[in-house]
Formats: C-alpha cells, sequence, structure tokens
C-alpha cells in the first residue's frame, strides 16, 4: 500500500484554558512516509500557533530576575566606586573625585520632534512682500 495523500491535524495549548486544532493536507512524494513527514508538520504547526502565554510569563520572569541581578551588582559597584571616590579625597589624591553617576530611566529621556511639512505649491499658506502689495492694490 502506498499513502498518496497524508492528513494530519494537531491540537496545540495556546495557554492555561485555551486550545487551537491546526490541520495540514498534503501529498506526499514518492520517497516521503507519513513518519518522516509528521514532525515536520508537528513544528510548522507550533511556530503558526506561536508561543504559548505560559512561556512568556516564564520569559519575563527569567529577565526580571537577571535585572535584579544586574541591579544588585551595579548597587556593589557603586558603593566600590564611592569608597575608592572617598579614599582618593581623603588621601588629598584627587579632591574633586566625583560620584558614581546615576543610570537609571535613560531610555525615558527620549524624545520625539515632531515636524510639520508644507506642500511647496500651496500659495495661500506662503506668505511674501508680493502678497501685502496685491492687498494694498485690492483696497
Amino acid at each position: 500500500m502506498q499513502i498518496k495523500t497524508f492528513h494530519a491535524h494537531f491540537l496545540l495549548q495556546t495557554d492555561s484554558s485555551n486550545q487551537e486544532r491546526i490541520g495540514f493536507s498534503v501529498i506526499l512524494d514518492e520517497d516521503e512516509t507519513p513518519e518522516q513527514v509528521v514532525p515536520i508538520l508537528r513544528q510548522k504547526a507550533i511556530n503558526i500557533v506561536g508561543k504559548k502565554a505560559y512561556d512568556f510569563y516564564q520569559d519575563r520572569r527569567i529577565l526580571r530576575d537577571e535585572c535584579n541581578h544586574l541591579e544588585k551588582k551595579l548597587e556593589l559597584l557603586r558603593k566600590e566606586w564611592d569608597a575608592t571616590a572617598e579614599f582618593l579625597k581623603a588621601q588629598g589624591l584627587n579632591p574633586t573625585a566625583p560620584s558614581m553617576p546615576q543610570f537609571r530611566n535613560l531610555l525615558t529621556a527620549v524624545t520625539v520632534e515632531s515636524e510639520v511639512i508644507h506642500d511647496v505649491n500651496d500659495e495661500e499658506d506662503d506668505y511674501d512682500s508680493e502678497d501685502e502689495d496685491d492687498y494694498d492694490e485690492e483696497m
């Protein structure tokens, strides 16, 4: 027996309470078997549905933990910097040794400027001295 047309359907969990059914109908090549095609189709279905919400929460937790770790590390480095600056001031080696700068919320300082573009052929909005002359002649 040779299978020519193959139907594969997958029920994928999208989050804790939702599922999605994805199905494919394929015509197998002469050298393909269903056993070879099913893993490829399963991965294709997973790629279409995307990550589960749980995976996004896990990624968020991992990134939050990493940020907390880096903030603690930065705080330790800040204390070492400040101790070094105090030492340099106390010894008279560098009386103007600065404290470590603050690196918080740097991205929120970025602003986007807006730009208004006028059509160069729009003569009503353009003002020049000839407009005044035309106005005076009308009066």
